[in-house]
């Protein structure tokens, strides 16, 4: 069986950013991808799934697990390198006001001044769809960004794909869609479904050509002719 150049062949935790801490807190290397969502969403599972890693990123059945930007490191086969940040989940109301406003400060700061991030993946249960909350971050991840860096791009994705009928989930995702105004990338951590979806677009979005054999549905479809054909990271920079 021909080995996938998409298949992540190390992932590893390299730091985090805490309340308090500048966007740059943690040393930019790579591009990097950050994945927003409210609590218990699924958004670990995902990352897990996505780097192919039980347990890289920890789970919990407890909202608001995750308190800081936790940064980590991934290579793919082919050489592709791009750091994945998992931010604290929001719409959790049992911790204390205080925390929850620190929590929010550092994810504002990161979205808005980290000179390495290029695109922030927006998570939800396909079952609960896109929440005011959601709508919210999309729209601040948008006008927020620093003057003097790329805007962010953004990738909507729905978890827990699996737990919907099969005969009503493809018009549920274009609800979805028309919600979020853009495409969703349905997933699910127990199929795998929507894996390799993801890292297309996030590796376009960060940069990160697509292998040659792979589509592109980007109107500059000229990236393909990058010279090294998406084998490299992106070192840090705006």
């Amino acid at each position: 069986m021909k080995a996938d150049p998409l298949d992540v062949l190390d992932a590893s935790f390299i730091a985090a950013l805490t309340p308090g801490a500048s966007a740059d807190g943690a040393p930019p290397t790579f591009a990097e991808v950050a994945f927003g969502g409210r609590s218990n969403v699924g958004k670990s599972s995902l990352i897990n799934t996505l780097v192919q890693r039980k347990g890289l990123v920890r789970t919990s059945g407890t909202p608001g697990c995750t308190r800081q930007v936790n940064l980590f490191q991934t290579r793919a086969r082919d050489g592709a390198t791009i750091v994945l940040a998992d931010l604290p989940g929001y719409g959790f109301a049992k911790r204390s006001k205080q925390e929850r406003q620190a929590w929010a400060t550092l994810i504002e700061r990161y979205l808005a001044e980290r000179v390495t991030l290029r695109a922030l993946v927006i998570v939800t249960d396909a079952r609960r769809g896109f929440e005011e909350d959601d709508l919210e971050l999309a729209a601040f991840a948008r006008s927020a960004r620093r003057a003097d860096l790329a805007p962010l791009e953004l990738i909507f994705v729905a978890t827990k794909i699996d737990r919907l009928p099969k005969s009503s989930a493809r018009a549920h995702v274009k609800r979805l869609e028309k919600a979020a105004a853009g495409a969703v990338v349905p997933f699910s951590s127990e199929t795998g479904e929507g894996r390799r979806e993801l890292w297309l677009a996030i590796r376009r979005a960060a940069g990160v050509v697509p292998l040659a054999a792979e589509p592109i549905n980007r109107h500059n479809a000229g990236e393909a002719a990058d010279a090294d054909g998406g084998r490299r990271g992106i070192q840090g920079g705006s």
